[in-house]
C-alpha cells in the first residue's frame, strides 16, 4: 500500500475466448466511459450517489479528468486501487478497493461494467482479480461492498463472488434522488478459495457455460469508436488547477484553529462535552498509558475540530474532572456519515452518563455538524457497551465479522447506528 499502487496494472486473464486487464485510468477513456454510462444509465444512475446535475452533465469531459485526477491522487496515498475494466482491449467499466485503512487492513470495493459486459461474467471476474491483489498483495484482511438493497443484480454478483451480507445500513448513502439503505456484503482473508478467487470464478463461469468458444461466439458485437473526442489540453489544465486548487483548502481547513467546542450532555447539570485542554493532559496520559509527545499531538490535532485527519475529539468532563472522551472520526460530509468511538471511565460516568453523552454527540453532529448517520462498532461480547448504545437511541443492524475495531482489537463487532430518520 504505497506509491507504487499508483501505476497497477493486472491481468491478462482469459475468459470465454476474452481477455480482461485492469489498468489505471486514462484521459483517453473519456469517450468510451462517457458513451457506456449514457447508454445504460437506467440501470447505473438509481444506485449512484445523487446529484442536482442532469446526467448527460455529470458525463462531461471535466468531470472524468477530475476523476482521473483523483484516482491517482488516492492511489499516491495508499488509500485506494482505482482501475479501468479492459475487455478485449476495450474500456468495459471500472473497479476500485477504496477507503483502504492499512492500520486495520479494511478495504471497500466498488464496481460497474458495461452492461452488455455483465451477463458473461467479466463483472465477477474483474471483482475477484482485484479481491486477489487486496488479500496477497496489499495483506487487506477484510473487503467489504456496500449495495444499495434495490439492487439486487449487485447483490447477486457480490454472493456469486463470495461475498456475505452482515447488516443491512439505514440510510446509508444518498442515491438515486435520496437516502437508501444499504446492505453490508463483505469477505475475509479466511474465505480466499485456495487456488484464489479469479482461477474460481474463472472454473464457475466455465461450469456454467460449457464451451467457451460457443460462448464467445453468443457475445455481443463489439461497439464501434465512439465519435465524442476526448479531453482537450485547456480542459485538462483547467480541471487540474481547480483540482490542486481545492486540495490546498482542504490542507489549508486541517491547520486552521476551529472554535472550542462545548456540549451540554441533558440530564446531567454537570456534565459536558469539550474540547481538550493543556490540563488534561496528566489524565489522559494516565488512561491510555501514553508519553508527553502522543498527548502534544493529540492535543494539536484536536485544535482543528472536526477537519482534523483523526476527526473530532471531545473530552467527557464529569464535575470539571476529565472523565474519558469521544472521537467522531471518518467524517464523511459529502456522504454525511460519521463513526462514533466513546471511552469512559466507569469511576467518573456510570452507563447513563455513558448513554447521555452519545446521545448529545449525536444531536450535536446532526444539528451542527449536518451529518445524516452516525455509527459505532462493538465488540460482541461487550455486552455492557451494547446495552449503552441501545439505551442512547442507536440501533444494531448487524454483526461484522474479523472487524478491527478502533481498539486494533480484530474480532466479531456488531453495528450499531443512528440516522436523522431514526431520530425523528
Amino acid at each position: 500500500m504505497n506509491a507504487g499502487t499508483a501505476r497497477v496494472r493486472l491481468g491478462p486473464v482469459h475468459l470465454l475466448g476474452s481477455t480482461l486487464r485492469l489498468r489505471p485510468p486514462r484521459f483517453a477513456d473519456f469517450p468510451e466511459w462517457r458513451r457506456i454510462r449514457l447508454r445504460d444509465r437506467d440501470l447505473i444512475e438509481p444506485f449512484w450517489h445523487t446529484s442536482p446535475l442532469p446526467w448527460e452533465r455529470r458525463h462531461t469531459a471535466a468531470h472524468w479528468v477530475r476523476e482521473c485526477l483523483e484516482a491517482a491522487t488516492h492511489a499516491r496515498a495508499g488509500l485506494a486501487v482505482s482501475t479501468v475494466i479492459e475487455l478485449d482491449g476495450r474500456f468495459a467499466g471500472q473497479v476500485e478497493i477504496g477507503g483502504i485503512d492499512r492500520r486495520a487492513r479494511h478495504g471497500e470495493m466498488g464496481i460497474w461494467i458495461d452492461a452488455r459486459q455483465a451477463r458473461n461474467g467479466f463483472g465477477g471476474l474483474a471483482a475477484s482479480v482485484l479481491l486477489d491483489y487486496g488479500f496477497d498483495v496489499l495483506g487487506l484482511e477484510r473487503i467489504v461492498a456496500p449495495i444499495s438493497v434495490g439492487n439486487k443484480a449487485a447483490a447477486h454478483g457480490a454472493r456469486q463472488v463470495g461475498y456475505l451480507c452482515e447488516a443491512r445500513m439505514a440510510a446509508m448513502f444518498d442515491v438515486g434522488g435520496g437516502r437508501a439503505d444499504h446492505d453490508l456484503w463483505a469477505i475475509t482473508a479466511d474465505r480466499r478459495p485456495a487456488a484464489g478467487f479469479t482461477r474460481s470464478w474463472i472454473d464457475h463461469v466455465s461450469a456454467r457455460q460449457g464451451d467457451a468458444s460457443a460462448a464467445a461466439r453468443h457475445r455481443e458485437p463489439t461497439a464501434s469508436p465512439s465519435a465524442t473526442a476526448g479531453p482537450g489540453a485547456a480542459t485538462v489544465l483547467a480541471v487540474s488547477a481547480r483540482y490542486r486548487a481545492g486540495q490546498l483548502r482542504r490542507t489549508l481547513r486541517r491547520v486552521q484553529p476551529a472554535a472550542a467546542i462545548t456540549v451540554p450532555v441533558p440530564g446531567y447539570r454537570t456534565v459536558v462535552l469539550r474540547s481538550p485542554r493543556l490540563a488534561d493532559a496528566r489524565a489522559w496520559r494516565a488512561a491510555h498509558h501514553g508519553n508527553e509527545s502522543a498527548w502534544v499531538r493529540e492535543f494539536i490535532s484536536s485544535r482543528t475540530g472536526f477537519h482534523a485527519s483523526a476527526g473530532l475529539l471531545l473530552i467527557l468532563d464529569v464535575g470539571g474532572e476529565y472523565a474519558g472522551e469521544c472521537r467522531l472520526f471518518d467524517v464523511d460530509l459529502f456522504g454525511r456519515n460519521a463513526r462514533l468511538r466513546l471511552r469512559a471511565d466507569p469511576a467518573h460516568a456510570d452507563d447513563g452518563v455513558r448513554a447521555a453523552a452519545i446521545r448529545a454527540l449525536v444531536d450535536y453532529a446532526f444539528t451542527r455538524l449536518g451529518l445524516y448517520r452516525v455509527s459505532t462498532e462493538i465488540p460482541v461480547e461487550d455486552t455492557e457497551s451494547a446495552a449503552v448504545a441501545a439505551h442512547a437511541g442507536l440501533l444494531e443492524e448487524g454483526t461484522m465479522r474479523a472487524f478491527t475495531g478502533p481498539t486494533g482489537v480484530r474480532a466479531d463487532h456488531t453495528l450499531w447506528a443512528s440516522t436523522q430518520r431514526s431520530r425523528g
